[in-house]
């Protein structure tokens, strides 16, 4: 059995996840709040502590007019002003665009489902998002079982993905680069492993991208990857993930046509390689705690590294 690599963290597979460093318009208007609300507050607080000066060096009770302005008037105005604002850049991040890609993404235990223009190409993919670099995505976020969280901070700010609703997010990623996404709900025990990569490419890398993504799964030219072939076919892997141009139909797991080419496994988990791929079907649950996979470790030795070899040639 082929051991998963020591090297489990995806901290450095993943790019910016800073609130700090937006990289598109929903996280530049909330980096813009938060830092209005930062000088607003600072300037409240030295004003709040030049009162207490004053009080402390007069020593004399103050009237009612105190309590009103600095306990009633002046946070209700804070609020308000607040909500105004978080109000209107709600609005514009839910705003649709009629020029808008449309991107499905869907969120289970512990794992993220995309779909790319669901009603036209419908190119599916998985613990990946692929945009490009100024344009308007429309993304519909739902979930298959509990609440999530759906959450780049360098692109945008945080949306609900609640059960039997979709709730839509437009974004608009500004430089290309890769980010780091997160569930941001508790949605389970590996919900803290449940992150994803968001990849903002040219718009004419773009719709390269998109434009090459669209075939079947690479052939298994080799005597080990067409051996790997037939034991995904024969372990009965078909019936939850689906391989286009090999099998067709799996829907309960990730789409693995270009599972390779993913920078992680296990949605953020560890780093895409043979190794771990060999270690993941083995023990899935050793590997991913609550995951929904079956371990395959019934498989011999030369049967897990012909499909994991396999696995990781589909790009």
């Amino acid at each position: 059995m082929m051991e998963p690599t020591s090297d489990s963290s995806t901290l450095d597979i993943y790019g910016s996840q800073s609130t700090l460093r937006p990289s598109g318009l929903g996280a530049e208007l909330t980096y813009d709040l938060t830092l209005a609300m930062t000088i607003g507050f600072g300037v409240v607080f030295v004003f709040v502590m030049l009162l207490l000066w004053v009080a402390w060096r007069r020593q004399t009770p103050a009237g009612h007019w105190w309590v009103w302005s600095g306990g009633i008037l002046l946070p209700v105005a804070a609020i308000v002003v607040l909500m105004t604002a978080s109000t209107a850049i709600l609005v514009a991040s839910t705003r649709s665009d009629d020029e808008a890609l449309v991107i499905d993404v869907t969120g289970y235990q512990f794992w993220w489902d995309v779909v790319y223009d669901p009603d036209g190409i419908a190119l599916r993919d998985a613990n990946e998002l692929v945009l490009p670099a100024g344009r308007p995505v429309t993304l519909r976020l739902k979930s298959d079982d509990v609440i999530h969280s759906f959450w780049v901070p360098s692109i945008s700010g945080k949306m609900d993905m609640i059960p039997g609703r979709i709730n839509t997010l437009t974004v608009r990623p500004e430089e290309p680069g890769r980010y780091r996404g997160q569930c941001a709900e508790f949605c389970g025990l590996s919900h803290p492993r449940m992150a994803f990569e968001v990849v903002v490419l040219e718009l004419d890398a773009f719709d390269e991208w998109l434009l090459t993504t669209q075939g079947e799964a690479r052939d298994a030219a080799q005597p080990e990857l067409l051996a790997g072939k037939q034991v995904f076919i024969d372990a009965g892997c078909s019936a939850c993930h689906e391989i286009r141009g090999v099998a067709e139909g799996g829907r309960l797991g990730p789409d693995l046509t270009r599972v390779g080419a993913r920078a992680s496994l296990g949605a953020g988990m560890w780093r895409m390689n043979q190794g771990n791929l060999a270690g993941w079907i083995a023990d899935v649950g050793d590997m991913k705690p609550g995951a929904q996979m079956p371990s395959y470790n019934h498989l011999s030795g030369p049967e897990l590294r012909a499909v994991s070899a396999y696995l990781a040639s589909l790009r």
